[in-house]
């Protein structure tokens, strides 16, 4: 018989639980007071009356720096976790809940229930993951901080290798963070904060601490002679203890770790200052939060929020709703990458987000890029990410540097014109003649049927990755059965057997190249006479622009993709440059590293992009069969073709 669980049995470790922050708190004062000689209560306050009212207001002040920047802390949390509640009152809830957990104690149970006391809309397992990240991120942005200080200012000879020890950790972990951005530990994942949400709480967490041990060194007595880097230093090592602690308000641990890093220093005047920073830091935050706790009301903004700074609004889109008549057939590829239609106003971008940025993908569909990066900026601000302007053309590059943007020519796209385009004259002459080599070949290249024969085209694709590698992805189309159904693909045939496709995006006024898969050994001018089939199919639907897709253009340009650059080269088109711009050069580097890896590490093809195929095969036959068979049927009346020669024999 199963026996039943004591409703008690686990009372025993859950006061033990409780009780502990609290005997450590009375262990490390009872070490303190082991330590030094405790001075009179007339002494202590002596020491007390002898401070100077421009050191109270003075210490005063720079705790409401401290706590200033707790609140802008809170805001960083608030976006990373995508509570969508991030604001003044969201701030000044992080601050009364910081010093309402610094009275009580228990920081991740108090601090959790006073920002879901004091945030509506706020629910209780979000205001238990914010206090968690909060706590959890401030303690690491607390040891860089420490470590740095510890190498800058060396109290102690130990000081120095434990700094870098610390600094090296923490560069470690910033690069284990890009590069595996998610953290899966069993049934639960965990995204670390982008770089940008690193920097941003290492800097709010730097001016907290600044600010608290300002306070504490404003409130040293006359008789006690330590510089303000010195106690900066001692400060944060306490105040890490004092955290770990969970003890009410770090009492005991800071103490113990002030008087044991500064043991030559009077411990009457140190005591008074400790008490006196007790007072100000302490006590007065927390009775301010105490009064905001009862009457959470006094906490909310008397102005109405303003939850669209965008005069003509922004939507995000799925894109599923990608226009036809948009200006660049390239963005077709967020059908795959997991991206959207991002609109603010009239204008809509192709947006990519990723755990580092949010990057606008080409020129704007519709619209204008001048009126998108200030809204641009907002949003990705509002995910802690570094905004970018990816292979953008030469005029909207422009406009980004005019509008004080760093600005980086990265590409050259190449362009031809189906509608005057000619294999006639002297810079066509390598094209020539490898279009020679593939129709000696036997090779004939004729529009995809719409069921795609995608067994073969996967095979082939299989082929080719096993000799060049993965395909790349994320900016460039990976071969997936839906994805093509929403392209123009053409076939290489040669007697029955297909050697070689291409797929383009297409929109109403271009087309672009996507994939083109060759078997390795296929005919010499196999991939020449597909885009030349696709070329004259454009000029078929007076398509005036196709583009050829970039290649890169920088200093290492002429060692990348040598081949794919000859192969453009042989149409000869107008290579036209393209650019890449962020707000900073801080935001390009994060930028271009993060493309890369997103690039060269794409992660699987986005579940959206299957919806199409799905909807296809449930429903089966039919419309789309009867289109293939009609297909089929013109492809073998046609005279010369491979269908027409088998049925002839």
């Amino acid at each position: 018989m199963q026996s039943l669980k004591s409703p008690s049995a686990g009372l025993p470790l859950h006061v033990l639980r409780m009780t502990v922050p609290f005997a450590m708190a009375g262990l490390c004062l009872w070490a303190v007071f082991t330590r030094i000689e405790l001075p009179s209560l007339a002494d202590l306050g002596g020491l007390l009356g002898g401070l100077q009212m421009w050191q109270w207001l003075a210490a005063c002040g720079a705790t409401a720096v401290s706590f200033w920047a707790l609140g802008r802390y809170d805001s960083v949390a608030h976006r990373h976790l995508q509570t969508g509640l991030d604001g003044p009152q969201a701030r000044r809830a992080g601050m009364a809940a910081i010093a309402f957990s610094q009275l009580v104690g228990f920081g991740l149970l108090t601090g959790a229930y006073a920002r879901w006391r004091l945030v509506p809309g706020l629910t209780a397992m979000q205001a238990a993951q914010l206090t968690g990240l909060v706590g959890l991120t401030f303690l690491a942005a607390l040891t860089v901080i420490c470590g740095i200080a510890m190498v800058l200012f060396p109290v102690f000879a130990w000081f120095p290798p434990i700094g870098a020890l610390l600094i090296t950790a923490a560069l470690a972990a910033s690069l284990l963070s890009f590069v595996a951005p998610q953290l899966d530990l069993g049934s639960v994942s965990l995204r670390w904060p982008s770089l940008t949400a690193m920097a941003a709480l290492l800097i709010w967490a730097l001016i907290d601490v600044t600010a608290a041990g300002t306070a504490l060194w404003m409130l040293l007595p006359a008789s006690l002679d330590i510089s303000w880097a010195t106690l900066l230093v001692v400060y944060a090592i306490a105040l890490g203890a004092a955290i770990l602690s969970s003890a009410p308000g770090g009492t005991g641990p800071l103490e113990l770790m002030v008087f044991s890093l500064l043991p030559a220093h009077d411990s009457a005047g140190l005591l008074a200052a400790l008490l006196a920073f007790r007072l100000v830091y302490y006590a007065l935050p927390a009775a301010i939060a105490c009064v905001v706790m009862v009457v959470p009301e006094r906490l909310k903004s008397t102005r109405a929020p303003l939850t669209d700074p965008d005069l003509l609004g922004a939507q995000q889109r799925s894109s599923e709703t990608l226009p036809h008549h948009r200006l660049r057939a390239e963005s077709g590829v967020i059908r795959q990458n997991g991206g959207h239609i991002q609109a603010f106003g009239f204008n809509q971008l192709a947006l990519l987000d990723s755990p580092q940025i949010s990057v606008a993908l080409f020129d704007p569909m519709i619209g204008n890029l001048k009126e998108t990066l200030t809204p641009l900026q907002r949003y990705a601000r509002q995910r802690n990410t570094a905004p970018c302007v990816y292979k953008c053309s030469a005029r909207n590059a422009l406009a980004a540097r005019q509008a004080g943007w760093a600005v980086l020519r990265i590409a050259a796209e190449a362009v031809v014109s189906p509608i005057h385009f000619s294999e006639s004259g002297s810079n066509h002459r390598q094209l020539r003649r490898k279009l020679r080599h593939a129709e000696k070949a036997g090779i004939s290249v004729r529009p995809a049927p719409p069921n795609l024969p995608l067994d073969q085209m996967a095979a082939l694709d299989q082929v080719w990755q096993d000799r060049h590698g993965s395909a790349h992805g994320t900016t460039m189309g990976r071969f997936e059965a839906n994805y093509l159904t929403m392209q123009r693909v053409f076939l290489a045939w040669q007697e029955e057997r297909i050697i070689g496709f291409v797929s383009l995006h297409t929109a109403e006024t271009e087309w672009c190249l996507d994939l083109i898969r060759i078997c390795p050994n296929a005919p010499d001018g196999t991939g020449h006479i597909m885009l030349r089939a696709a070329i004259a199919a454009a000029r078929e639907d007076e398509i005036p622009r196709l583009s050829l897709a970039a290649v890169p253009d920088h200093r290492l340009a002429p060692r990348m993709d040598q081949g794919l650059r000859r192969f453009k080269a042989c149409f000869a088109p107008d290579w036209q440059p393209r650019y890449m711009a962020c707000p900073t050069w801080a935001d390009m580097a994060i930028a271009g590293f993060e493309l890369f890896r997103l690039i060269h590490r794409p992660g699987p093809v986005h579940p959206a992009s299957l919806a199409l195929l799905h909807r296809q095969n449930d429903n089966p036959g039919t419309d789309r069969d009867a289109e293939t068979l009609a297909w089929q049927s013109a492809q073998e009346d046609q005279p010369g073709s491979a269908h027409s020669a088998a049925r002839a024999s």
